[in-house]
């Protein structure tokens, strides 16, 4: 009897997470449960790998599903209740208000010199890849990919569909960084000329 009204007495000081507001939280994520948990997805996106998947496929595939629910979250707790109707605006949310969410800090965005329909977020220290370690064998593979399935995920959302994939680049000799590669189809561009976005920089 006592147990019972222990319990229901700490439920009654601590509400469970569905009773949470969802409005802003001064709250953050402990780094070292972010790494632990963040190390946990890629050892399983790993073991997929060996039955025949891409780990960066699984990886993306797993980030596109959280960018798919962050999109309405974000829009609700920063008030941004204007609909983005421009490849700039989208793209501009994304790597400033989504990327300090996500990272603690902005992205740079890039504009692709030879293409209409391709942008690029880059990010110097991205925190997927600090504290991951790859196998030999893999060294190719960039964690980022699972940012790449956010990114996606967000932009399809907002009615903006796109493929998004992770690239690594040497800087310097001793430092690297994760550019995302962000192509849209032809037909977002064509509807932002209708509309009057002056092409892709509107």
């Amino acid at each position: 009897m006592e147990r019972n009204k222990l319990e229901r007495r700490k439920s009654l000081t601590h509400p469970s997470l569905l009773d949470r507001s969802l409005q802003k939280s001064k709250q953050e994520v402990s780094l070292s449960i972010f790494a632990f948990l963040f190390s946990e997805i890629v050892q399983y996106c790993l073991s997929s790998a060996k039955k025949g998947y891409r780990m960066e496929d699984r990886l993306h595939e797993l980030g596109l599903r959280v960018g798919y629910k962050i999109l309405d979250l974000l829009v609700y707790r920063e008030r941004h209740k204007k609909r983005e109707i421009k490849v700039l605006s989208i793209l501009t949310f994304v790597s400033t208000c989504v990327w300090r969410y996500l990272f603690g800090h902005s992205g740079e965005l890039l504009k692709a010199q030879d293409s209409e329909l391709e942008y690029m977020i880059n990010d110097k220290q991205l925190l997927l890849n600090k504290f991951i370690s790859i196998p030999r064998d893999m060294n190719h593979v960039n964690c980022g990919a699972f940012a790449a399935g956010i990114i996606e995920g967000i932009l399809c959302s907002a009615e903006f569909p796109a493929a998004v994939s992770a690239h690594t680049v040497e800087d310097t000799p001793n430092s690297k960084s994760t550019t995302f590669l962000i192509k849209f189809l032809p037909e977002v561009i064509e509807r932002q000329k209708r509309l009057g976005g002056g092409g892709v920089t509107g």
